[in-house]
């Protein structure tokens, strides 16, 4: 009893962190100083041309002091680094009793832990001072995420007892991470493509795409939750 109890406690959390970190991450938005890439001077954020990992700056590009939106930034990201690093951790013992989940659940998890280890030395390696990091992270950190998640994927939909929410959500986010995906491939390889507009509808996209995890997370833990309570209220 004590231990579903301290489970849903746990879900409930994780879930309460995904939606603290975005608005975290809106407050670092709002308070970054400005200047992008292409224009230093541009005031504040700017949807166009901004990167999420500008917000990670010890320096904004304008040259002003970036302190406040780097606490909130690197905040929300090591919160959400860390609920996640919970929710994978414990997520896979309830596909043990299934040969088809046992190992794949466990593989899911380990990708899981990995990508929010990643992502918290992501988040402490701005790219003014550690470029060489940040960027090899850019690279490989997705690679853990999205496999992650395209495991627990089929994970959800084999286990047709745990709620279907879990899977429907992150199959949602696989579809949404292969249409940012080809529009990216595609604005790469387009030679007429208007290179600023590519720049842009990239950055925009990777936003977007952030915000939409997060939130996803927050779903996973309900389902979670809602799963531990059905299975204490079974064994009733």
């Amino acid at each position: 009893m004590q231990k579903n109890k301290l489970l849903k406690l746990i879900f409930i959390g994780v879930a309460v962190v995904s939606i603290v970190s975005n608005l975290l991450m809106g407050l670092a938005i709002y308070f970054y100083p400005g200047g992008n890439f292409i224009d230093n001077m541009e005031e504040g954020f700017g949807t166009i041309y901004g990167a999420l990992s500008d917000l990670g700056r010890v320096t904004a590009y304008n040259g002003e002091s970036n302190l406040v939106s780097r606490v909130l930034y690197t905040s929300a990201i090591s919160i959400l680094s860390i609920a996640v690093m919970i929710f994978y951790s414990i997520i896979w013992k309830f596909f043990q009793e299934r040969k088809s989940t046992k190992w794949l659940s466990i593989i899911g998890s380990l990708f899981g832990v990995t990508q929010s280890i990643l992502y918290m030395v992501f988040a402490f390696s701005p790219a003014d001072i550690a470029f060489s990091r940040h960027i090899m992270l850019i690279y490989v950190s997705p690679g853990f995420l999205i496999g992650s998640i395209l495991i627990y994927t089929i994970v959800f939909f084999i286990a047709k007892d745990f709620p279907r929410i879990n899977a429907y959500s992150f199959f949602a986010l696989i579809i949404i991470a292969v249409m940012f995906a080809t529009a990216v491939t595609i604005g790469s390889i387009r030679k007429d493509a208007d290179i600023l507009m590519f720049h842009a509808s990239r950055r925009l996209g990777h936003t977007l795409f952030n915000f939409i995890v997060t939130f996803n997370y927050g779903i996973q833990a309900i389902g979670a939750h809602l799963h531990v309570k059905k299975t204490f209220r079974d064994k009733k």
